[in-house]
C-alpha cells in the first residue's frame, strides 16, 4: 500500500461501493447489491425465516444496514441478545462482504477494471451514514476535517494502520480494507495466471492394459538431458545390477542381450563389456556383427526385442535409484528430450535450441511437437522440415515413468544446494539491475588472478573455476593441458563442460559439481577478481542494495545459473505482472518445476548479491576505491549478443545470429494467449554492428590490390575480399576524397581571392588613367567643370621642378593611396599661374589637388584644401622634418568655412607653356612599396 496516495470512495452512488446498485447472482437468488447479499446472508445464518429476511430487497442499499438491525432485535433468536451477538456478527459481517464483493468483482468486470487501476493506493469509504464501513464523513468534510487537522496522506494511512492513534472523528473505514484486501486477491490470482501455464494432455508412446495409449500431461518447457540431467539418458555410464549380474549402462545391456540371443562367443560380449562409453556400443557391436557375417536383416528381427530390453533396463535403473527418480521428478510436467548420438529411434534429431525456437511460432503447441515424435510415417501430415524430429522415444518413455512416479508423491528436490537468501530478501530494494555474460561481473571477463601472491596468474575467473573442477573430478594431464592452455574465457569454460559431458566422473562425483561445488567455485572466482581489482569491486558496490539478475538464454545445463531471458524481456515481463523484488528471490530459489516455465533459478546474481554484502560488512566504503573507467552499459554489457551464450553450444560473438535470436521465455508464453502487445515486444532483435577491420596495414594492401592496374574494380575481386574489409576500404577512400575536396574548396577560394585583387589593381590603374587624360585635355586656365570627376589623380609635376626626394635622381612617381610631397616654393609657383589665368574673380581659383586612396570613393574638395595643405606644409618645412604621410580628414566631417569672394582683378591671359616631357624612367628600377605607374611612364617604357 502506497502511503503517499488515496482514493476516495463514495457512498452508494460509487461503483467501488457495496451498496451500489448491481444485481448478483448466488445460489439460485438474486441480490440487488453486494450489501443485501452480506446482510441477508447474515440473517439467514441466524435462522430467521426467509419470509423476514426477504423484507431486505425491498429496501434501498443506504437503509439496508438499519432494515437488518431493526429485523435482528425484533426477531432475536432465543437465549441471545445484541451483546452476545456482536463477536459474531462481527465476524460474519467481514466474511459475507468479502464473498459478496468477490461475486461483484466475478459478475461486474467494470468493477474489478475499476478497482485495480487504483494500483496501491489507500481506500477511503466517506460514508456519513456508517461510522462503520466508511469514516462517518462525506468527501467534502473529510477533506475539510484533513486541513483542520493538518494531517496529510501519510498521516491517514498511519491511523488506519494503527488504530489506537486513530482520532475519535474518523471512522473504522472497514469496507475500505476490504476493498484493498479483494484488490490484492485479484492482482495475486492474475499474477498466478501470468506464472503458471496449464497442463496439456497428449498420447503417449505406450499403451495399457486395454490397448489404449496412455495420456501424458506436459507443459511448454523443453529439458535436454544435459548437465545435471545427463544421468537420465540411456547413453550415459550409469553402472547398475539386473538378474544378478552388472552391467555398465542401458546400452550395454541392450547389446549383451543381443549377441547372446544371436549365441555369440564370450569374446563378442566381452568387447561390449570392456568398452567404457556408451556412445562407442553400437558402433562395436556393428563391426563385431560385420566380422563375424551376420547379415542385417537377422540383427533387425530382433529390433523389437531391443526395444523391450532398452525400456526394462531404463526402468530397471530409475527404479532401483532413489537419486534418479527424485531427478526424473524435479523436471516437473516438462517435454524430455535425448539429443544424444545414437540409435535414431531412441534419441531426437534435434536440439533444444531447435525446440525452444519452434516454440515462439504462434501456431507451434507442445502437443504438435509430441505429435510430430511420434509420427514417422512418410506420408503423414508432417512437415519436411520437422521430421527429424521422429524418435526421441528415451524421453516419452521417461515422461510416462515420471507420471507414475508423481502419483506417489509431491515432493521435487532442488537442483542446487540450498541458498539463504533471508538476508537479501531484508535489504534488497525496487531496482533491478540486469547484466550478461559480457559484463564485468561474469566469470567470464578475462581480469588476471592469482590464486596466491607468489602463484602463477590466471587467465580469468573461469580458468581458476576450471582448475578446481579438475582437481575435484579427476581430469588427467591430457584434459586439464586442453582445458586450461585455452587464452579465452568462453573457450575454457565451454571445454570444461565438455570434458565432464563426454567422459562420465560417477553420479556422486557429477551430483556434488553440479549442485553444490560449481557454484562454491565460482564464488570463490569472483571473491578472488574483486579482492584484486579494486576497480571492479568499485562498480559492484555501486549497485548498492538492488537486485542483480544474470539476463542469458535458457538451457539445461545453465538454468540454475541465469534467468533465462533478454534484459529488455525480462524487464517488460515483471513490469506486466506486477512482481516485487522480494517475489522475485523467492521464485528464484524454488525448484524449477514449481518456477514460472522457463525462468532459471539466477543462482549467479545472488552470488554477486551475496559478495556485495560481504564487502560492506567488512567496512569496505566505495568512496575509497578507484571508479572503473567505463560507462554503465560497458560495465553490465548491456544488449550484448552474449545474452544467446549457451555453454553446450560454439559460440561466436561476430555471428549474426546471436542478434536475432529468439527462444521460448515466460515473455513469449505471455504474447501467445492473445497480447498482441507483449508479441511484439518479444520479437524485436537487436541490429548487428558492421564490423570494419581496424588494421591500416592491411586495409592499405587490400586497397592496392583492388585499384592495381585497374581503372574500374571488378565484382570478382570484389567478392574475393571480406566484407568488413571492404568497409574499411570504403572508408578510407571517402576519408581521401573528403580531404581532396577540401583542397580543391581551399584553392577555389585562393583564386577568387587573387581574382577579386586582381580586379581592384586593374580598377585603380584606370582610374589613374583616366585623370592623367582629364589633366592633360584641360585648358590651364578653366576651373573644375561642374561635369568633371569629383576626384583625380595628381598632376605629373613638370620637369623643370625638384622632386621632394632630393636626394634621388630618379623622376618625380606618385604612390596610390598617398599625399604626394611638394616643397612650398612649387606651390607658391602654382598659385600664381593659376591666379594670372583667371578670367574673373569669381572663377579663378587654382587647380585643387586630390590624394587617391584605395578603395577609392568619388568625393569633392572645398576651396580651401590647398591652404590647409599650405598651412601644413609651411609648418613642416618651418621644423624642418619631413611631415608624416596622412590621409585627409573627410569633407562631410569637417566642411570648408565659407570666404569673401576677392576683388576682382584684371589680369592677362598668360600664353600657355608646352610642358615638359616627364623623363624616362629606369625599367630596372623597382617600385616602391604602393606605387602604380602611370599610363605615359608604361608607353615611354
Amino acid at each position: 500500500m502506497e502511503e503517499d496516495k488515496i482514493v476516495l470512495v463514495g457512498n452508494e452512488s460509487d461503483l467501488l461501493h457495496n451498496g451500489y446498485n448491481f444485481a448478483i447472482k448466488h445460489a439460485g437468488k438474486r441480490y440487488p447489491s453486494a450489501v443485501h447479499f452480506t446482510h441477508y446472508q447474515i440473517l439467514f445464518s441466524l435462522k430467521l425465516p426467509e419470509s423476514i429476511t426477504e423484507e431486505l430487497f425491498c429496501t434501498n442499499s443506504c437503509d439496508v444496514h438499519h432494515k437488518a438491525v431493526t429485523l435482528l432485535k425484533e426477531n432475536m433468536p432465543d437465549g441471545h441478545d445484541m451483546n452476545t451477538l456482536n463477536p459474531y456478527l462481527t465476524t460474519s459481517l467481514h466474511s459475507y462482504s468479502l464473498q459478496g464483493l468477490r461475486l461483484r468483482a466475478d459478475h461486474d468486470k467494470e468493477f474489478e477494471r475499476t478497482l485495480l487501476k487504483t494500483e496501491d493506493a489507500l481506500l477511503i469509504v466517506c460514508d456519513d451514514k456508517n461510522s462503520k464501513m466508511g469514516i462517518g464523513m462525506d468527501e467534502k468534510t473529510f477533506m475539510e476535517w484533513m486541513a483542520k487537522e493538518k494531517a496529510d496522506a501519510r498521516q491517514i494511512s498511519y491511523w488506519m494502520r494503527h488504530y489506537e492513534t486513530r482520532p475519535r472523528d474518523l471512522g473504522e473505514n472497514c469496507l475500505g480494507r476490504y476493498l484493498m484486501w479483494l484488490r490484492y486477491e485479484i492482482q495475486e490470482k492474475r499474477k498466478q495466471q501470468f506464472l503458471s501455464r496449464p497442463m496439456i494432455g497428449v498420447t503417449g508412446y505406450s499403451t495399457d492394459k486395454e490397448d489404449k495409449p496412455c495420456t501424458l500431461q506436459i507443459n511448454d518447457l523443453v529439458i535436454s538431458f544435459e548437465g545435471i540431467f545427463r544421468p537420465l539418458s540411456n547413453y550415459y555410464a550409469f553402472p547398475f545390477e539386473m538378474k544378478g549380474e552388472r552391467y555398465r549402462s542401458v546400452e550395454h545391456y541392450a547389446y549383451e542381450k543381443l549377441f547372446i540371443s544371436l549365441k555369440l562367443d564370450d569374446k563378442a560380449i566381452e568387447k561390449i563389456q570392456t568398452t567404457p562409453v556408451p556412445l562407442n556400443v553400437p558402433t562395436v557391436a556393428h563391426k563385431v556383427l560385420r566380422n563375424l557375417n551376420i547379415s542385417p536383416e537377422t540383427v533387425a528381427e530382433k529390433s523389437a526385442k531391443m526395444d523391450r530390453w532398452r525400456q526394462s533396463a531404463m526402468k530397471h535403473k530409475v527404479y532401483h535409484n532413489e537419486y534418479l527418480q527424485q531427478l526424473l521428478l524435479s523436471t516437473g510436467n516438462s517435454i524430455l528430450l535425448d539429443s544424444s548420438i545414437g540409435d535414431p529411434l531412441w534419441t531426437c534429431g534435434a536440439t533444444e535450441v531447435e525446440l525452444q525456437h519452434l516454440l515462439t511460432k504462434p501456431y507451434v503447441t507442445p502437443s504438435k511437437i509430441i505429435q510430430w515424435m511420434l509420427d514417422g510415417d512418410e506420408n503423414s501430415s508432417t512437415p519436411k522440415s520437422v521430421r527429424h524430429l521422429y524418435g526421441n522415444k528415451n524421453g516419452l518413455l521417461l515422461m510416462e515413468l515420471r507420471q507414475k512416479l508423481a502419483t506417489n508423491t509431491t515432493s521435487r528436490i532442488p537442483l542446487l544446494s540450498a541458498f539463504n537468501v533471508g538476508s537479501l530478501k531484508a535489504i534488497v530494494s525496487s531496482n533491478v539491475i540486469c547484466f550478461t555474460p559480457e559484463s564485468v561481473f561474469h566469470p567470464l571477463y578475462p581480469a588476471e588472478i592469482r590464486i596466491s601472491a607468489d602463484g602463477s596468474p590466471l587467465t580469468s575467473p573461469a580458468h581458476y573455476v576450471a582448475t578446481q573442477a579438475s582437481k575435484l573430478l579427476g581430469f588427467n594431464s591430457e584434459e586439464c593441458e586442453y582445458i586450461l592452455n585455452e587464452t579465452s574465457s568462453i573457450d575454457c569454460w565451454q571445454r570444461l563442460h565438455e570434458v565432464i559431458e563426454e567422459r562420465g566422473r560417477g553420479l556422486e562425483l557429477e551430483q556434488t559439481w553440479w549442485m553444490d561445488k560449481r557454484q562454491q567455485f565460482i564464488k570463490e572466482s569472483l571473491q578472488l577478481l574483486f579482492d584484486q581489482h579494486p576497480a571492479l569491486l568499485r562498480a559492484l558496490l555501486d549497485t548498492g542494495d538492488a537486485l542483480l539478475v544474470y539476463c542469458s538464454r535458457w538451457s539445461s545445463m545453465d538454468q540454475e545459473l541465469s534467468s533465462g531471458m533478454r534484459e529488455m524481456d525480462f524487464r517488460w515481463w515483471i513490469q506486466e505482472i506486477g512482481i516485487t523484488t522480494k517475489q522475485l528471490i523467492d521464485h528464484f530459489t524454488h525448484p524449477m518445476c514449481f518456477r514460472p516455465t522457463y525462468l532459471g533459478g539466477n543462482r549467479l546474481g545472488l552470488i554477486l548479491m551475496e559478495l556485495r554484502r560481504e564487502f560492506v560488512l567488512q567496512g569496505v566504503f566505495p568512496q575509497q576505491l578507484p571508479e572503473l573507467q567505463l560507462s554503465a552499459d560497458s560495465i553490465l554489457g548491456t544488449n550484448s549478443p552474449t545474452e544467446n551464450f549457451m555453454t553446450s553450444e560454439h559460440f561466436d560473438i561476430l555471428q549474426p545470429w546471436n542478434y536475432s535470436a529468439l527462444w521460448i521465455n515466460p515473455l513469449f508464453l505471455l504474447a501467445k494467449d492473445n497480447r498482441p502487445d507483449a508479441m511484439a515486444q518479444c520479437t524485436r532483435i537487436k541490429t548487428a554492428p558492421r564490423m570494419v577491420t581496424i588494421d591500416d596495414e592491411k586495409v592499405t594492401d587490400v586497397l592496392s590490390t583492388l585499384t592495381k592496374d585497374q581503372e574500374i574494380i571488378s565484382d570478382e575481386a570484389l567478392k574475393s575480399v571480406a566484407a568488413e574489409d571492404l568497409r574499411a576500404v570504403f572508408m578510407k577512400l571517402c576519408t581521401r576524397l573528403r580531404s581532396r575536396i577540401e583542397d580543391m574548396e581551399r584553392q577555389s577560394m585562393d583564386l577568387a581571392m587573387t581574382a577579386m585583387e586582381t580586379h581592384r589593381l586593374q580598377s585603380i590603374r584606370r582610374s589613374l588613367a583616366d585623370t592623367h587624360d582629364r589633366n592633360d585635355s584641360e585648358e590651364p586656365g578653366a576651373g573644375p567643370s561642374p561635369s568633371s570627376p569629383s576626384f583625380s589623380a595628381p598632376p605629373v609635376p613638370p620637369s623643370g621642378t625638384s622632386s621632394s626626394h632630393k636626394g634621388h635622381p630618379t623622376p618625380y612617381r606618385m604612390a596610390a593611396g598617398r599625399e604626394r610631397e611638394r616643397d612650398d616654393e612649387r606651390d607658391k609657383e602654382r598659385t600664381d599661374k593659376e591666379v594670372k589665368s583667371s578670367v574673373t574673380p569669381s572663377t579663378s581659383s587654382r587647380k585643387e589637388r586630390m590624394e587617391y586612396k584605395i578603395p577609392t570613393a568619388r568625393r569633392k574638395f572645398g576651396k580651401d584644401r590647398d591652404k590647409t595643405s599650405d598651412r601644413g606644409r609651411e609648418k613642416d618645412s618651418i621644423s624642418g622634418k619631413k611631415r608624416v604621410h596622412s590621409s585627409p580628414p573627410s569633407r562631410k566631417s569637417m566642411p570648408s568655412p565659407k570666404r569673401a569672394a576677392p576683388p576682382p582683378v584684371t589680369v592677362p591671359t598668360p600664353t600657355p607653356v608646352a610642358a615638359t616631357p616627364k623623363p624616362k624612367r629606369n625599367p630596372d628600377e623597382e617600385l616602391s612599396d604602393g606605387e602604380i605607374l602611370s599610363t605615359d611612364e608604361e608607353d615611354n617604357n
